[in-house]
């Protein structure tokens, strides 16, 4: 687990933490162009001990021994991480690409040494650097616990400082309650409570016009230009409010739900599958192309990756049984919790729905929310109904695409 805070150095530190950021980036482009470059039959394998002592010979001779050496071997042992990482798993995670300026702005700092101030502020020890200021805003004890940091500068300009720490045991206590959750648009999240959660508003009104106005402005300014860094500037911090609403929402929300039910169900969602985008080929080109460009706009906009992540962490984490599944969304929004009967014509929008068999009416997002609590209920054990065999759907038209109920997480 990474504690994040939010670190404030003074210009003097300031100017070290930038050239850190900048020599970890620079020696962990050239360790991988020297990767990309090697051939098997013209050199010797290359491996993180011999590009260390190349490393340590640049540093005798280049500017790069002004800078910190456990910066600059932290950035190697980050490059060879990554091709592990790609060598063992590929199809999760891909090869190792260049860190460019501006974006991946980061070190780590090793042989952690941290203190506290006050009960507000703290210090850790940064290489050349010396003590820089962080402000505090979780428990001590669970800082100290620490036994590495990454110092990392976002596109708006903040330093903050993570530390790696053990994940504490999420407290909570067994209410034998149950909950199905329906992910959307028009509300974030349905439970099947019949409760509706929104996401904040991510821009105000005022901050709506100020990011149009910026965005206009900048497609107008010379690329290069100080005046466009600065707009990007202004523009990166209002994206930066964006993200912190966005995940303390999320962080307040998962903490409530691991805490107040037993058995908590999800839709198992493809969120890069649904995002793609309509623009098709030249040959064969999309329709609704700004139309569907405007959802995935939307989706995003609702982080149900992080949602699902967060929700997944502190299930694990939890003192007393909680378990999370996942079921399959399949036509979950088309049958009838009461009768099961599915079809088409039930929704009758997004917000209304109304079997067509025995007259039910309801919210579209609540009977959702029931009917995937129910199929999770079956999954577990616990009595409920799957919607793997839905009552009027032909199943020979549509093979299989209701009948993948799975488990995500038993915690």
């Amino acid at each position: 687990m990474s504690i994040r805070q939010r670190l404030c150095p003074d210009p003097e530190s300031a100017t070290w933490l930038a050239k850190h950021c900048s020599d970890s980036r620079f020696v962990y482009n050239l360790g991988l162009e020297q990767r990309n470059l090697w051939c098997r039959h013209r050199a010797a394998r290359i491996t993180t001990v011999s590009q260390q002592k190349e490393l340590a010979e640049a540093r005798r001779e280049t500017w790069l021994g002004k800078g910190s050496s456990s910066v600059q071997q932290a950035a190697l042992r980050d490059l060879d991480r990554a091709f592990q990482n790609w060598w063992k798993s590929p199809h999760h995670f891909a090869h190792p690409t260049w860190r460019r300026a501006g974006i991946h702005e980061g070190f780590y700092v090793r042989d952690l040494q941290v203190r506290q101030i006050n009960g507000r502020w703290g210090e850790v020890q940064v290489p050349k650097a010396g003590w820089v200021r962080f402000r505090i805003s979780r428990q001590w004890a669970e800082i100290t616990a620490a036994t590495s940091a990454r110092v990392t500068l976002d596109r708006s300009g903040r330093w903050h400082v993570s530390f790696t720490t053990p994940s504490p045991a999420f407290q909570r206590k067994a209410s034998g309650a149950e909950v199905g959750l329906d992910m959307g648009v028009a509300a974030s999240i349905t439970t099947s409570d019949g409760v509706h959660l929104w996401i904040p508003t991510l821009l105000s009104a005022g901050e709506a016009q100020r990011k149009y106005r910026l965005q206009r402005q900048l497609s107008r300014q010379q690329k290069g230009s100080n005046r466009r860094a600065y707009t990007r500037r202004c523009m990166a911090r209002l994206a930066a409010k964006e993200a912190d609403r966005r995940r303390n929402w999320i962080e307040t929300t998962t903490t409530q739900l691991v805490r107040d039910f037993d058995l908590v169900v999800i839709e198992d969602l493809r969120v890069k599958n649904m995002v793609r985008s309509a623009n098709g080929t030249v040959a064969n080109p999309g329709r609704n192309v700004r139309q569907k460009a405007g959802l995935n706009r939307s989706i995003h906009a609702q982080s149900w990756a992080l949602f699902r992540q967060r929700l997944t962490d502190k299930a694990t984490h939890a003192t007393d049984l909680v378990e999370l599944v996942a079921v399959n969304p399949a036509y979950t929004s088309q049958r009838c919790s009461v009768c099961g009967y599915t079809a088409k014509d039930n929704r009758e929008s997004q917000a209304i729905f109304r079997c067509r068999a025995c007259g039910f009416t309801a919210n579209a997002d609540v009977n959702a929310a029931i009917n995937i609590l129910a199929a999770g209920q079956a999954v577990t054990g616990r009595g409920g109904t799957s919607h793997a065999s839905p009552i009027g759907v032909d199943q020979a038209q549509r093979p299989d695409e209701a009948s993948t109920t799975r488990e995500l997480v038993l915690a």
